[in-house]
């Protein structure tokens, strides 16, 4: 199971969860918004990819649900009298209905999030934008070139960094917003990216004729059970 997640097509799986965070955005049940936050937890826990980056993106979700979910609970419902009676968060909170739906609009974000960590933790970029030629017909030349802007993310971070060492090696003050050494590593990137173009263009990367690919994709089986039964779990709201 925990190869299983990152053997499913990368097109398969960017369209299976696209289409299922669209359902779930109509969905006013917790209990089945609950069910895909389980799902897509469980597919990563044994997919080994629980680590600290989950942290970094559930802090920011976490903030979200929870403004979301205070500002829909203090709002009231129809019920005049008790909105009128007080505007203290227990007194609020007694409104069941209220209650249900501002949980189910928080699940709602931790759903979204979960559902992305899901594809971007258990996909290979390379092998995502491979699939998006090969399964979706992206223009070649296209694909070739984020490829190439993917790989010259490191070279870039690594730029920066020695050019922010660099200034401070000269005395040169710089704050956390300072934007000198950004622009200074992204006129380097601009002189990368032509030289990649260029030699890109040499190489025959144009995107016209017809290429062999070292990684071949395809659509298998498996591929079609779990768009069903992701598809199928959050639809299962309409139904139940």
């Amino acid at each position: 199971m925990g190869e299983y997640m990152r053997q499913i097509n990368p097109s398969v799986k960017v369209i299976t969860i696209l289409i299922s965070a669209l359902v779930i955005s109509f969905s006013p049940s917790v209990f089945w918004n609950a069910i895909i936050i389980a799902i897509c937890f469980l597919s990563m826990l044994v997919s080994g990819c629980m680590s600290k980056k989950v942290l970094s993106v559930l802090l920011p979700a976490t903030l979200a649900a929870l403004s979301i979910f205070t500002a829909l609970l203090l709002r009231g419902g129809n019920d005049k009298e008790v909105l009128d009676s007080s505007r203290n968060f227990l007194v609020a909170s007694l409104n069941a209905s209220n209650m249900h739906d501002a949980l189910a609009v928080a699940l709602r974000i931790y759903a979204y999030a979960f559902l992305g960590m899901l594809f971007s933790f258990t996909t290979n970029p390379q092998a995502f934008v491979y699939s998006l030629m090969q399964q979706c017909h992206l223009d070649a030349k296209f694909a070739y070139g984020v490829l190439a802007a993917w790989n010259l993310l490191p070279m870039i971070r690594r730029e920066y960094c020695q050019i922010k060492l660099a200034l401070e090696v000269r005395g040169l003050k710089l704050w956390p917003w300072s934007a000198k050494p950004l622009f200074t590593a992204l006129v380097n990137a601009l002189h990368w990216a032509e030289n990649v173009a260029m030699a890109m263009e040499s190489k025959g990367f144009d995107g016209t004729a017809s290429r062999t690919y070292y990684l071949n994709l395809s659509v298998k089986y498996y591929d079609f059970v779990w768009a069903i039964f992701m598809i199928a779990i959050s639809m299962a709201w309409i139904w139940f």
